[in-house]
């Protein structure tokens, strides 16, 4: 990659990753448990802007990773006592829903881990969803936006 292209990506990238970081500074100060959530889009944000014509950074693939690796984590954070056993299988789990579905995009993954390991309350859990699935959302929009800065109207090459 030039120079000069490489230098564009990052400041589009870094711009997005501000967004980000910012809504991660609102939640670490109101809860700090849900503020670890943010991690994956963040890593999400950057691969599909950098990686945006392989399938996994399609939105729709995007959005249901994120909904297969939230229900399935924060359902498994539900069990007793965060433990090591519960997150691979949780890990496994979403992985094989993903799969099935052709859903596959591998920073969600980390969500199912984070939701056991973290051992979200029912009200903590609840409130998570809709916040899992908003940031997929919105990484995609900012995505999109990246795209069209970097003078790229290729995203999304396909919805699913």
């Amino acid at each position: 990659m030039p120079p000069l292209d490489a230098l564009k990506l990052v400041v589009v990238e870094s711009a997005g990753l501000g967004v980000l970081f910012t809504i991660f500074a609102v939640l670490d100060a109101v809860d700090s448990a849900l503020a670890p959530l943010l991690v994956p889009p963040a890593v999400s944000f950057v691969l599909i802007v950098a990686n945006s014509a392989v399938p996994g950074s399609r939105p729709l693939r995007v959005v249901g990773a994120y909904l297969i690796a939230g229900v399935v984590g924060l359902g498994f954070s539900a069990l007793p006592g965060p433990t090591l056993v519960e997150a691979v299988v949780a890990c496994a789990l979403a992985l094989l829903l993903m799969h099935l579905t052709g859903a596959l995009h591998s920073p969600a993954i980390a969500v199912t881990m984070i939701a056991v390991l973290a051992d979200f309350s029912a009200p903590a859990a609840a409130a998570s969803l809709p916040l899992l699935l908003g940031l997929s959302v919105l990484v995609v929009v900012l995505a999109w936006v990246a795209h069209a800065l970097l003078g790229d109207a290729a995203y999304p090459t396909a919805w699913y």
